[in-house]
């Protein structure tokens, strides 16, 4: 029996297209929050899609930093092993077919056998980069281009080694970004030649180990980051790193699911944030601060968007991972002592995307569940900064500060005002139980207030969230299907529903518990409808949840990752588990057509991870789990702040069984989880039933 590690295919996902997504992931080869990740590259005709399943063609091992197609690559550098004099100096020239049923994709392992060179290309990475084998079939000497996006420049270090220096910008502060590449052959340089804006470099052997590292630090830091041991213990070394953390999740006993997909997605759960600092001689962490081009003390973590990840990602960390957990809090802490501000979407440093400053629910959910106390009064201080400081270049912080905080919600003359608004009211309730937790009640009270601000944009006569001028009138030309313009790649149907930290009070508006029941029917039973409005034209998420026969609930999208869990506090309780169940069966494949829609930064695979467990955190910042219904007979989870495992059993486990009849926390029945007895337990144990229970009409 195959080691799980090796049982992972990364390929599953990769089958997109601008036009529409299967999980517009790449296939990486790494360690988990590695600094690099390494992707076969099939054209460079599809921008951001230069992998393609389905296309048997091999143009070289592309060095990525590409965290979605969306974001696009930097830093990145393509190494293509050739033989012999080519017919030109472009990529096409260099191209080659590969043996695609001979090639391995696995996070730790990446063979590709190039068929027009005969080339077989082994590598397995480390941190910083990665461990190289070359090996031509028939003894004709190696060669290797170099290609990269920026400008890049070679020199020999000595007749075994190079460095590398590419130097491009950032993308959205237009910061200097250096990186440097060390390449430490075990056989002789021969020849090294610039051919346009590329380089070969010419070998002496026809097989070839290279030592590969980056640093974004300088030359001598990317020698030190140069792995330290021969192919075979790199390998061995990234196996046990993958496997430390893949297996705090021990399937026991399937019953009739396939645990194929489920760890895929254990596998894409660990790739971000990227590992944006260095270890120096001496053994401390620094990292670059391209705000300043200066190297500072301590860790950096990018390729992050808080507006996917704090959903479902993090609390999951803080559940399996607290030792990671706590130092990514201490890199984004470092990001705003760098900056001034808190994180929205690090690539590598701030992009400005996104609705929100949605790090704070992170914050909040690592306060209420104790994983860094002693950063808790700086996290805040950061958070308040953060919330009541404006950006002049428009990037960083809340977007239309003057404005919310005069109003109390932005105003139509701001692109994505509805999903701003009630983003910032929740970050705002984030802010509150912080600063509650800390004992600042007058700073608790004050946010506490603003938390109710989404209020302003709920119109009670249509039933909507709906965008208002500056005067407090609702835009007239008004449509529930209408996406974009107000809302962020969705419409007034999920948006309305993204009041995660006060569902109770959302119910109210809305007139009641039935009335809310409802509107939760209509979302799952309308047709997917949908207006192209706000964007002039069908964006993909459109695309999918049209293609899709889940109504309006649109789960290819971060807005709706909660909705199903929503029937928990309607009069359709059990419709919760049913929509669980049906949406992990036929929205979720374990093939290269793999996610309803984008699988961002690992968002969407913890989203399909909590569904397998059986309960969901709704509303991080709340230490608290609603119920769903678990994928396995039998599966543990290991607790690490604990030092503990948990025993998930599901009775009567069987395919058409599509409800929860009971579910019992050790001896007690119960219909949600406190984060606290979570971490007590011993067992967790649901019963299914083919029926569901009487509604609740309370």
């Amino acid at each position: 029996m195959k080691p799980l590690l090796e049982t992972i295919d990364t390929r599953f996902g990769t089958a997109s297209k601008h036009a529409f997504s299967r999980g517009n992931t790449l296939p990486y080869t790494g360690v988990p929050f590695g600094m690099n990740y390494f992707v076969p590259q099939t054209s460079d005709q599809e921008g951001a899609w230069f992998f393609d399943p389905h296309l048997p063609i091999f143009q070289g091992i592309r060095l990525t930093h590409q965290p979605s197609p969306w974001i696009g690559d930097y830093s990145w550098i393509l190494l293509t092993p050739v033989t012999g004099q080519l017919g030109g100096d472009s990529l096409f020239h260099r191209q080659s077919s590969y043996d695609m049923d001979k090639a391995s994709f696995q996070p730790h392992y990446l063979k590709i056998f190039s068929l027009r060179y005969q080339i077989e290309i082994q590598l397995t990475p480390t941190c910083y980069g990665a461990s190289i084998r070359l090996e031509q079939k028939q003894g004709k000497a190696l060669s290797l281009y170099l290609h990269a996006a920026d400008e890049l420049t070679v020199e020999q270090v000595d007749k075994r080694t190079l460095a590398l220096r590419q130097e491009g910008k950032t993308e959205t502060n237009k910061n200097p970004l250096t990186m440097f590449t060390a390449l430490q052959m075990n056989t002789d340089i021969l020849a090294i030649s610039q051919e346009g804006e590329d380089w070969r470099i010419d070998l002496e052997d026809s097989h070839a180990k290279i030592q590969l590292a980056t640093s974004f630090i300088s030359h001598s830091q990317a020698l030190l980051n140069l792995p330290k041991e021969d192919f075979d213990n790199c390998k061995s070394s990234a196996q046990a790193d993958w496997e430390n953390l893949l297996h705090r999740f021990d399937v026991i006993e399937t019953g009739e699911a396939d645990r194929t997909f489920f760890d895929h997605c254990l596998y894409r759960l660990f790739l971000f944030p990227q590992t944006f600092y260095e270890v120096n001689e001496s053994g401390q962490a620094i990292h670059m601060d391209l705000a300043t081009g200066t190297v500072k003390p301590g860790v950096l973590f990018s390729n992050n968007g808080f507006w996917d990840t704090f959903r479902t990602t993090f609390p999951l960390f803080a559940l399996i991972i607290p030792e990671h957990y706590r130092r990514f809090l201490e890199g984004f802490l470092n990001s705003y002592r760098d900056t001034g501000f808190l994180p929205k979407w690090l690539a590598p440093d701030e992009r400005g995307m996104m609705p929100g400053t949605l790090l704070d629910g992170i914050i909040a959910d690592s306060a209420c569940k104790d994983m860094a106390p002693d950063l808790e009064e700086e996290l805040l201080q950061a958070m308040l900064e953060t919330a009541s400081k404006a950006d002049p270049l428009g990037i960083n912080g809340r977007h239309g500060l003057a404005q919310y905080q005069e109003l109390g919600y932005l105003s139509t003359e701001h692109h994505e005002s509805v999903s701003h608004t009630l983003d910032y009211a929740y970050s705002d309730f984030c802010i509150a139980s912080c600063a509650e937790k800390l004992g600042k009640i007058e700073i608790a009270e004050t946010y506490k207030a603003a938390s109710q601000n989404y209020r302003y944009l709920f119109d009670a006569e249509t039933g909507y969230m709906r965008a208002r001028d500056g005067q407090g009138n609702f835009r007239p030309d008004f449509s529930p299907y209408s996406w974009g313009r107000d809302y962020a790649e969705c419409s007034a149907i999920q948006a309305t529903l993204g009041v995660l930290h006060d569902i109770p009070g959302l119910i109210q508006l809305m007139g009641g518990k039935e009335a809310f029941s409802n509107y939760l029917l209509k979302t799952c039973q309308d047709a997917p409808l949908f207006e192209t409005t706000g964007y002039g034209y069908e964006i993909h998420e459109m695309s999918e949840m049209a293609t899709a026969p889940f109504g309006q609930l649109a789960i290819s999208n971060q807005p709706s990752f909660h909705i199903p869990y929503l029937f928990r506090y309607s009069n359709y309780p059990d419709y919760t588990a049913l929509l669980i169940k049906t949406l992990r069966q036929k929205a979720f494949h374990p093939s290269w057509e793999a996610y309803p829609g984008d699988e961002d930064n690992g968002s969407l695979s913890t989203w399909y991870i909590w569904s397998a467990l059986g309960f969901y955190p709704t509303c991080p910042g709340k230490p608290s789990y609603d119920l769903g219904i678990p994928l396995f007979d039998h599966l543990r989870v290991y607790l690490a702040k604990e030092d503990k495992w948990l025993d998930i059993h599901t009775k009567q486990n069987h395919s058409h069984f599509n409800f929860v009849k009971e579910c019992r926390l050790d001896n007690t029945s119960i219909t949600s989880i406190q984060h606290q007895d979570l971490l007590k337990a011993e067992q967790l144990t649901f019963t299914l039933s083919w029926l569901p229970s009487q509604p609740s009409t309370s």
